[in-house]
């Protein structure tokens, strides 16, 4: 692990992010949770090695949230005062209450998919998310929960800076993983916007269902990990995910 935790301050110092390092006893109990929950939980052997190859990132991520809380590390179950490590929900970039939310998409143009006018944030069509001071994010991959998955490619735009098109179509149609991992993770954190749109050929008709998923792991304060209804999650005062 300090292997690990020596790359991940090197990465930090090198992206220029604000972090702080783990004290051993939280990377001690990173170490333990990462295990139960990205590793143990997944039978499928491909999904454990990505969050394996991901690893440091993650690091970076949980050291940004650190200085960004203001709290210590507390693994999954934080206790008062602490900030937890949890696979992301949907409803923390605001599509809705889980991923299937965001569908039906209508074909043969780019579609919002992450975007603050979605039904549960209720803001502008097309306008970016925001994060707020309660959230920080690592970005992994993109997968599809549904059967015949039909998005052919997700485009991001960061802080508005588009970024180049990732094409899903091989890694999520013909793969029984239907995850296209990332070469590099996205870490979001304070003041970060984020839009993610998706694009479906009309050859499928004019609007179908696919159901998009970020691989990603999030980190919130102990309160916010609480919140249970994602109509709480989105409320602009828990300072978790905000329109623009």
């Amino acid at each position: 692990m300090s292997e690990v935790a020596g790359y991940a301050i090197g990465a930090a110092k090198a992206l220029g992010v604000e972090f702080e390092p783990f004290a051993k006893s939280e990377l001690d109990l990173f170490d333990v949770s990462f295990r139960r929950q990205f590793l143990l939980t997944f039978p499928e052997r491909e999904i454990a090695d990505i969050f394996v190859r991901h690893k440091a990132e993650i690091l970076v991520a949980a050291m940004v949230a650190k200085k960004q809380f203001g709290k210590s590390f507390g693994g999954e179950r934080p206790e008062a005062n602490q900030f937890g490590m949890v696979l992301s929900r949907a409803a923390y970039f605001g599509v809705g209450d889980d991923w299937e939310d965001a569908a039906p998409f209508t074909t043969g143009s780019p579609q919002n998919w992450i975007h603050s006018g979605t039904t549960l944030l209720g803001g502008t069509a097309g306008n970016p998310i925001k994060i707020g001071e309660n959230a920080v994010h690592c970005i992994l991959g993109i997968g599809s929960y549904h059967p015949s998955p039909k998005i052919e490619s997700v485009k991001f735009e960061i802080n508005g800076i588009p970024e180049p098109v990732i094409y899903t179509g091989w890694n999520v149609k013909l793969s029984d993983l239907a995850v296209k991992e990332l070469n590099r993770a996205i870490i979001l954190y304070k003041g970060r916007t984020f839009l993610a749109k998706v694009f479906i050929s009309a050859a499928f008709g004019s609007s179908v269902d696919d159901y998009p998923y970020l691989l990603a792991v999030t980190f919130l304060p102990e309160d916010a990990l609480r919140l249970h209804d994602p109509a709480d999650i989105v409320r602009s005062a828990n300072k978790i995910v905000l329109t623009t």
